[in-house]
Parts: structure tokens; sequence; C-alpha cells
């Protein structure tokens, strides 16, 4: 065990869990925990980040007596409760599959007690001053309080330097070829979901990029899926799924509607950012990393460095089409539209170029893109290059709706009213319904 103390207690910003007492402290008032519980709590909260065994815990929990995994698993689950916490999106205790448990939530801990087993040569702890580690945390009362964001203190140099050389020097237990197998399938499965930008799609892409890093609890790749996924949630669907639900498809709108500056949105940002900078940190040649990281950063308003981080990916990657259509889009939010439209048309181009690579990711976005490019010619009067554009995307998707309708509006603006109505009408036939370029006839 690298930690010798037990915390006396455990800052969370806004609450207090005192050991000694068993009592969880905050808005909310104050609860007790049971001492099984408030010993897990402890324990994992004195090193965050850590993957502690199951018979690690088991061990600290309960010295010198055989219990069964099950005990373990209903103390985490009623310390869950108690936190007001989830295991499919945790804030503070996150299931590592065939692994343990981690605490992923910044806390600020004061030592207390020797650990039962604890090696006198290690520190970390022993410092009377408390050690705070950089993760999101957040607590909500069992009376469902709002959500409290915590902020802590600066880390000090020589515990800072301790506890990063200890983390250096911790190997990860090596993948083997059948879990290394399991995570690669996992992963591009959960990247198809994600690029589909429907709710029920990215909740299927957290759920398993949940599970590659449960296989793999340090894998960039999964923690950049991840952050992606949950800036997605964040940025588009900011209330319950349901008839009457608002979903935003431009981070502009989003940030002016406010949402994301919010529980829960707020908080599933900061989990977002935080994994997004642990996968930079990992694979800092990662082009995927830094487009999560600017995804992020864009989504809770910090524009340039949100372009800055993008514009890092498509160095790393040029053919980064996702971190191009990023960068156009924040670029249109800071006026700069010919810019924008300059991005647009890179990434549409490299979208064509490599579509053959990944059709599965590329095909619906390709098409939206040439619309979206053509629609930029349009508002501004060059019907010529409207024209062309509209054209370029019906030759590989003949039957697009938007496309349609946006060529017809422009030969009708042109004068061609005759060639505009056969072309709607054509689409209307073959659709099935009516009204396809209603609007281009007017």
């Amino acid at each position: 065990m690298t930690s010798t103390m037990w915390p006396a207690q455990v800052h969370g910003g806004a609450w207090t869990a005192t050991r000694a007492s068993g009592e969880l402290s905050g808005p909310g008032g104050v609860q007790r925990l049971e001492p099984k519980l408030m010993d897990l709590l402890c324990v994992l909260a004195s090193e965050p980040g850590r993957v502690w065994s199951r018979e690690e815990l088991m061990a600290l929990l309960w010295p010198g007596v055989v219990v069964g995994d099950d005990s373990l698993a209903r103390a985490v689950s009623r310390l869950r409760q108690a936190l007001e916490d989830d295991a499919k999106a945790p804030r503070f205790i996150e299931t590592i599959a065939k692994r343990g448990y981690r605490w992923i939530a910044e806390s600020t801990v004061v030592p207390g007690n020797a650990l039962p087993g604890a090696r006198p040569e290690a520190a970390t702890l022993d410092d009377p001053a408390a050690v705070a580690v950089a993760v999101p945390t957040h607590h909500r009362s069992r009376q469902g309080r709002s959500l409290v964001i915590a902020t802590f203190a600066a880390l000090g140099l020589a515990a800072a330097a301790l506890l990063a050389w200890n983390t250096l020097m911790r190997d990860p237990l090596p993948a083997t070829p059948s879990v290394a197998r399991d995570t690669t399938t996992l992963l591009t499965r959960a990247d198809h979901y994600y690029f589909q930008f429907s709710r029920a799609d990215n909740e299927a892409a957290l759920e398993l990029y949940q599970r590659v890093l449960g296989l793999d609890p340090d894998n960039p790749a999964a923690m950049a899926g991840m952050a992606n996924a949950l800036a997605q949630r964040a940025i588009r669907w900011p209330g319950a799924p349901g008839p009457e639900a608002v979903e935003f498809t431009r981070l502009g709108d989003a940030l002016a509607h406010g949402h994301m500056a919010r529980d829960p949105a707020r908080s599933q940002l900061q989990r977002a950012r935080q994994l997004a900078r642990t996968a930079v940190a990992r694979a800092p040649a990662s082009a995927g990393a830094y487009k999560a990281l600017g995804l992020v950063l864009s989504a809770q308003g910090e524009l340039e460095a949100g372009l800055a981080a993008h514009q890092r990916a498509v160095q790393l990657d040029p053919d980064a089409w996702g971190a191009m259509i990023n960068i156009a889009d924040l670029q249109e939010q800071l006026g700069r539209e010919d810019e924008a439209l300059q991005w647009f048309e890179r990434a549409y181009e490299v979208m064509a170029r490599t579509y053959d690579d990944n059709p599965v990711q590329v095909r619906h976005w390709h098409e939206a893109l040439g619309v979206l490019v053509a629609d930029r010619y349009r508002t501004r009067g060059d019907l010529t290059n409207a024209e062309a554009g509209y054209r370029r995307v019906l030759t590989l998707s003949p039957l697009h709706e938007d496309a349609t309708r946006g060529l017809a509006a422009v030969l009708s603006a042109g004068g061609d009213q005759a060639a505009a109505t056969r072309m709607c009408r054509e689409l209307e036939l073959r659709l099935g319904r009516g009204a396809a370029c209603t609007q281009a006839r007017h």
C-alpha cells in the first residue's frame, strides 16, 4: 500500500466526512455513515485515481475476517447511495471491471491514524498538510439540493513531486491479447455509436467506453471517447428524454441557452474535461485526445482555448475532419466567416478522400456538410458555388432532400422555375410524400 494513514477527515468543497464521528456534513445537513462505509470512503479518497483491488479493500475493512465479494459490493452500493452517486455515470466511485474501485473526485485529505498493514517507508499522507488532487468533485444532499462544484487549495511542491513519482512508478497490469482484442472491438463500436449523434446512440457509446475503461483503466482512446460523449450529452440534451425534450445541434445555440453552466451538464463537462486532459497527458501525440479536449473547452465557453486544442489535433492528424468541423463552427461563433467556410470545405474534401476507410462515421456527416457549405454560399449570394455544392452532394446522394431543396431554390432564384418545380415533384414522387421542396417555390 502507498498510504500509511487513515484520513481523519475528507473535505470535498461543500461537504466534510469525519471518520471519528462517522458524520458526513454538508449544505443538506449531517448524515451518519456506518463505520464500514466511512472507512471505505476514507480509504478510497486517500488516493484519488488509484485502483484499489477488492482484496486490498476487504483486508482493510475486515482485517483478519474472511468475507465474500458480495460484502464489499454491498458496502460500495450503500456508500454510493449516501453520496447520491450513480454507478453508470459516477462522480465519486468508479468500478473497474475485474480490478476493483477507484475514487474519481477531487478531495482534500487530513491524515489520522496508521492504516493496518501499512509500510512505514511509504508516504503521501504522512505530511500533516492536506493533499489535494485535481479531479472534479460534486455532492448533493439526500434532500435533493443542488450539486456543488468544489474548489481546492494548490498541492504543495514536495507532496506534488512525491505523488507524481508514485503515480509514474505504479506500473499498470499488462493487457493480455484477449483484453486487447476486446478493447479494440468495443472502442470501434463505441466510436461508431458516438458518430451517429442521436441520444440513444450516444448513451450506448458512453456505456461501451466505460466498459473499455473497466478492462483497461488507462486507455487514452477510451478516455477521449468518453469525454466526447459526455460533452455531446451536455451540449445537445439539456433535459430528460420525451416528446417535449429540447435538442441543440449547434454549440452556439447551446451556449446561448445557458444550460451548460448549470448541473447536470456542468458536472458532466467537468468530468469530461478531466478525462480529456488525462488522455492528452497519457497520449500527447493523439489527435483524438486533443479533439476531445477542444470540444469540452468549447462547451465550457472557452472558445479560443477550444480552438487551439482542435488546431493541435489537425497538426497531429491532417485528416482529422471532426476537429476541422469544430474549428469551423468556432470560427463562425467568433465572427470569422471566411475562415469558417475554408475549414468547412477542407473537412468536406478530407471526408471525400477518406470515405472508404470509415464509411460508418463519414457518410451522414459528409452529406450534411456538403449541404452546409452550399447553404453558406447561397446565403452570400454566390449562386454559382452554391449550385456546384448542391450538385456535388446529389451526385453521391441522388435523393438527398436538403440538397434537392437547396438546388431548387438556386434554380428558382436564377429564373429557372420550371426546372426547380420539376426537380421537387420528382423527389416528392420518389420519396412518397409531398412538400419536399415547398420552400423552394416561394
